[in-house]
């Protein structure tokens, strides 16, 4: 990716890993950990809906967001996706501003009935690409040097069809490019007609696994064992046992007739469901986000998952990459429906947080975002004042992270089922931070972080949350400490390790 000038809103570059500043004292966090910033960016993207409440596409299918840098120029811009009939809109970052520019670059998609959006590097150019899921074909934007087109056909991306949320990519076959998990959900026009919002009596439909090569997309779901039919909203690839391949999970809705599946990869790029071993097929939930993270900083994979009103937020803590995972929760009130979801060190103390989004599906009532953070290995919720950015309650769906401002702290992108997105800069940091930027092909890559508290593990990974994307670059918190040990394990075992200071290190093979 060629970057056209440094990052300007005051980012530290390690590159090389020199710590030539003495280290000062720790940042001292604001009044309140968010604050609402919609107004000041510029972002004035409105979703619409479609109907009156009565389609699934409406209440479960999105809006999504996208959290990338589509220029080069070192700063992250936002993508938000709208029903048909609407345009997409894509905000660059100015420096302290946003402005829409999808109109200008071919990001519009203003007839397709969008979803959600995941940036990943399709070609392998150095810049990411998009692709629109959607209640109908799936689109993919090709990023040429700043200007998208549309390259769905040839590839069988533009063949798949019914009603997508999200999707996630990596490398499941070893040939070093990108290949694409898409999760669907049910077949609108088996629900019933008088109103679809409960898709108890729908039938569902198959999730898709499409093999890049050369840019170009295969369906190969049935050959590589991709063959179960649920609705599935939320969807992560990571190699969750260490074996060098990438794992697929699937989270699905309706958790009474569906669990969960966590499709072991047997390194050929060939599959077969083994949630059961890992603890992942859990009866009775329904999964809408997910994201993976170190919260013990054991060095395993843990995992959160946003569920409906009557559950907690779901906790996988794992000890062992062969064993399975305990159960746990986050200690809730349970009053809102759980979409979009993270672990992100919030405080920047080097303790992975939690951060989820929440809205009614029935009535579309609102909720606020919810933080808990950890402490002691437990997670405690924020509870905001009433004039707290958190405190205000929308219809969330969609929600990505990322480092708006070039401040080093995490910032919250939302999209918002029938309303105004909003945009949360982070006020909460205690500590100092560091980020670590990898090349756009190395998804799947286990990051740590050490200093003399311990280490901590970040996955590589495009996709989670729920109907989006997040900064590819992965936040390390480093508390009072202004430097760390960074390792850098990649699928096939290769290993590249150096000291870097806090701010942006950059490690491309």
């Amino acid at each position: 990716m060629i970057r056209r000038g440094a990052f300007a809103l005051g980012m530290l570059c390690a590159c090389g890993g020199e710590r030539s500043e003495p280290c000062p004292a720790a940042p001292s966090p604001g009044p309140a950990p968010y604050l609402d910033v919609t107004d000041d960016l510029g972002i004035d993207f409105e979703h619409h809906l479609a109907t009156d409440l009565c389609e699934l596409t409406d209440t479960t299918g999105g809006p999504g967001v996208c959290a990338f840098d589509y220029d080069g120029d070192g700063a992250l811009d936002l993508y938000f996706v709208e029903r048909a009939g609407h345009p997409n809109a894509l905000y660059r970052n100015e420096g302290g501003h946003f402005r829409d520019v999808a109109a200008e670059v071919g990001a519009e998609l203003v007839g397709v009935d969008g979803m959600g959006c995941l940036a990943f590097d399709q070609d392998l150019d150095g810049d990411l690409d998009l692709l629109v899921t959607a209640n109908g074909p799936l689109t993919l934007l090709r990023n040429d040097a700043g200007t998208f087109q549309d390259v769905s056909e040839p590839s069988a991306v533009s063949k798949i069809s019914g009603f997508a949320v999200s999707a996630s990519a990596g490398d499941v076959d070893g040939d070093r490019d990108l290949d694409l998990f898409v999760g669907r959900v049910v077949k609108l026009d088996t629900c019933p007609a008088e109103c679809k919002l409960f898709p108890i009596a729908c039938e569902s439909d198959t999730n898709v696994l499409l093999i890049n090569d050369g840019g170009v997309f295969r369906d190969e779901s049935a050959a590589r064992g991709i063959t179960g039919a649920e609705p599935t909203l939320a969807t992560l690839m990571v190699d969750i046992d260490r074996d060098g391949d990438l794992d697929i999970y699937a989270g699905n809705d309706m958790g009474f007739a569906f669990e969960d599946r966590l499709y072991r990869n047997d390194g050929s790029g060939t599959f077969a469901d083994a949630a059961s071993a890992f603890g992942l097929g859990v009866k009775g939930s329904d999964t809408m986000g997910v994201d993976v993270g170190d919260y013990d900083r054991d060095g395993n994979t843990d995992w959160v998952m946003s569920d409906f009103s009557d559950r907690p937020v779901r906790l996988l803590r794992c000890y062992d990459s062969k064993l399975p995972c305990s159960n746990e929760v986050v200690p809730d009130s349970l009053a809102h429906v759980k979409w979009g979801t993270g672990f992100v060190d919030v405080d920047q103390d080097g303790w992975l947080d939690v951060v989820v989004a929440g809205g009614d599906v029935a009535t579309l009532d609102g909720s606020p975002l919810r933080l808990f953070y950890q402490r002691n290995g437990e997670f405690l919720e924020s509870v905001p004042r009433p004039d707290e950015a958190l405190a205000r309650r929308v219809t969330g769906r969609g929600l990505a992270f990322g480092d708006l401002d070039g401040d080093g702290a995490v910032d919250l992108a939302l999209a918002v089922a029938g309303g105004r997105a909003r945009v949360l800069s982070s006020r909460a940091a205690s500590g100092h931070a560091l980020q670590v930027e990898l090349g756009t092909g190395d998804v799947g890559a286990r990051v740590s972080a050490t200093t003399p508290e311990g280490s901590l593990v970040e996955h590589a990974v495009i996709g989670g949350s729920y109907a989006g994307s997040s900064d590819p670059r992965l936040h390390f918190g480093l508390g009072a400490h202004c430097s760390a040990d960074v390792e850098v394990r990649y699928l096939d075992g290769h290993v590249e390790s150096r000291s870097a200071a806090r701010g942006l290190v950059r490690i491309e093979r």
